[in-house]
């Protein structure tokens, strides 16, 4: 599948083969970065961040100075922004990390959860954004000589490329969980969603939903968002993953919404001139993709088929705008419900990989098992705790992570 992350370099070129991207290192020149110098900026106040990163068709949301400045909103830490700068103060690349203080214990299964600097700590993308992959290589190994000077931290890029680990030392690639993309084609009229079977599916799920009085809007202020909340925690608690804050959803509001680079879609039901919400899902708008980011629907309303309606609506509209991939996001492998709901959709797997600092990741050892005895306790038990409780445990977490 060809990616909207594919892009042709001053020397080199990102290229797709069989859904997966390799980068090939140009040998022009002795130093990795040729003629320019890795310099630490400040995104906040260094126009020329924002400036280059909505020129690369290879940034993605996540990139994007909003979201940086939504995770600093979240617990009141500082970003770290190498930068490849040439000699007329040009960037040429940028590395945003975040330092991490880590869990008691290193390793939840497949996650390194001990501390660390990350491109991007709670978010499914980071990664170097470059005009040329010399550049990226350049980035990467000062991120590890960093990470390496601390002492104590493990270095952790999340991306959907795949870099020559052999040019930086210390740096090993794990292949990571798939993440799944929807082709959006230009008219309504060609969208397609997987087979026959599933195209009755949804087709009968959106009826369903509608003859039950749904309808959808967009969120139009802060209000909306908070109504929204409590189902998303609900949504959590019942996936058996820890919930984020509201105040970062709160700073992504005020970040993404005015700039039209979110979208809260709103399920209610009507009955006559009273409406209930029933259900809601963020959507993140970059370039020409979409992401399903963030979604709520409360335990008793499951059998409405709000999320069906919401995504009906969503890829629907997208049609013809420009938006050429819609992404459903990654999904451990514990929850093949979820798989399967967005496989229904059409939905293609997608690789993505994680690089990391120092010999952690090459161990076997972990402290929970997924799918072992312990982790079906802990799960039973969360699913049973108030919402105000996963809440709070959610915030101490992400707080580490």
């Amino acid at each position: 599948m060809t990616n909207r992350l594919d892009a042709v370099c001053t020397d080199s070129k990102l290229v797709g083969a069989n859904s997966r991207e390799a980068v090939r290192l140009s040998a022009a020149s002795e130093h990795p970065c040729g003629r320019t110098r890795v310099v630490e900026i400040d995104f906040h106040s260094d126009r020329r961040y924002e400036d280059f990163v909505n020129s690369q068709p290879g940034a993605r949301i996540f990139h994007h100075a909003g979201w940086l400045k939504a995770l600093e909103a979240e617990y009141s830490r500082k970003f770290i922004v190498l930068a490849c700068e040439n000699e007329n103060g040009d960037i040429q690349a940028v590395l945003p990390l975040l330092q991490t203080r880590g869990l008691p214990f290193r390793r939840v299964g497949r996650q390194q959860v001990g501390p660390r600097l990350s491109s991007l700590p709670r978010s499914p993308g980071g990664g170097p954004v470059f005009t040329s992959p010399d550049h990226a290589v350049a980035l990467l190994q000062a991120a590890v000589e960093r990470a390496r000077a601390s002492g104590r931290m493990q270095l952790q890029i999340k991306s959907q490329l795949q870099f020559p680990t052999e040019l930086v030392n210390d740096l090993t690639c794990v292949a990571w969980r798939p993440t799944y993309v929807l082709e959006i084609p230009n008219k309504m009229e060609e969208l397609r969603f997987g087979d026959a079977r599933n195209r009755h599916n949804i087709k009968w799920a959106v009826k369903k939903a509608e003859r039950y009085g749904l309808r959808v809007r967009i969120a139009e202020t802060e209000r909306d968002l908070h109504a929204w909340y409590p189902l998303y925690v609900q949504t959590m608690r019942r996936n058996f993953v820890p919930p984020r804050p509201l105040r970062l959803f709160v700073a992504m509001w005020r970040n993404f919404v005015p700039s039209g680079l979110m979208r809260l879609q709103l399920a209610e039901h009507q009955d006559g001139q009273q409406r209930r919400l029933v259900a809601g899902s963020i959507f993140l708008i970059s370039g020409d993709t979409i992401l399903y980011a963030f979604t709520g629907v409360g335990d008793k309303d499951l059998g409405l088929h709000s999320n069906d309606l919401i995504l009906w609506h969503s890829i629907s509209e997208a049609c013809g705008t420009g938006i050429r991939w819609f992404d459903f996001g990654e999904v451990s492998e514990d929850h093949p419900q979820l798989i399967r709901f967005k496989t229904k959709w059409g939905a293609q797997p997608k690789d993505q990989y994680r690089y990391y600092s120092g010999d952690q990741v090459r161990s076997n050892g972990s402290y929970f098992n997924s799918r072992g005895v312990l982790m079906g306790l802990v799960s039973a038990i969360w699913r049973r705790l108030p919402l105000p409780v996963t809440a709070q445990l959610g915030d101490w977490m992400y707080s580490r992570l």
